[in-house]
């Protein structure tokens, strides 16, 4: 087993509030991004198109699923992995559920007390090992992972014809949405 990365200082305010700030605008982002699919028609969402997932539901199903691996890692929880494989919901339970998901990880991390951001949790990773993370490193790795697929989804809305996607960048939430 793998010590991921080294400690850092999780206790001062700074670190806190940026994890926080973080995850708060991943919930933002994907609340937005469903938003904005919500507007357009189902069956484009469920086109399929050249992309390494072939639409964009299936990309939000796969944003969903990892975010909910993440989270429960974090809690100790020891999740399977891929529990998408056959899912069979329908694409507004996917749309739903990746939006109560990350309100779901900004009140675990709004909860958790700072010196727990640091602690390490065994993870294994399939077809890599098994990891010590600290949590603080799963909650970033959750928000940059979510950020590809956003994009990912983005791009294949292009491709369906969507001209019309919201910014979602991290510095137009810190800037213009986070203080509002």
């Amino acid at each position: 087993m793998l010590q991921a990365t080294h400690p850092l200082n999780t206790t001062t305010a700074s670190f806190t509030g940026n994890i926080l700030d973080q995850v708060r605008y991943n919930c933002w982002a994907n609340t937005t991004l469903v938003n904005f699919l919500r507007t357009k028609s189902p069956e484009l969402l469920e086109t399929n198109v050249a992309s390494s997932y072939p639409s964009i539901k299936a990309t939000l199903l796969h944003m969903w699923d990892c975010q909910d691996w993440w989270m429960a890692n974090m809690r100790n929880e020891k999740p399977g992995f891929a529990w998408s494989e056959g899912y069979n919901g329908t694409l507004e339970d996917i749309l739903t559920g990746i939006v109560e998901n990350s309100e779901e990880l900004v009140n675990y991390v709004e909860n958790l007390p700072p010196s727990q951001l640091n602690d390490t949790c065994l993870v294994a990773i399939p077809f890599t090992g098994d990891f010590l993370i600290p949590r603080f490193e799963m909650m970033q790795q959750v928000v940059m992972h979510s950020t590809y697929h956003r994009g990912q989804a983005v791009t294949i809305g292009r491709q369906l014809g969507f001209t019309d996607a919201p910014n979602t960048d991290l510095m137009w939430y810190l800037l213009l949405v986070k203080n509002k």
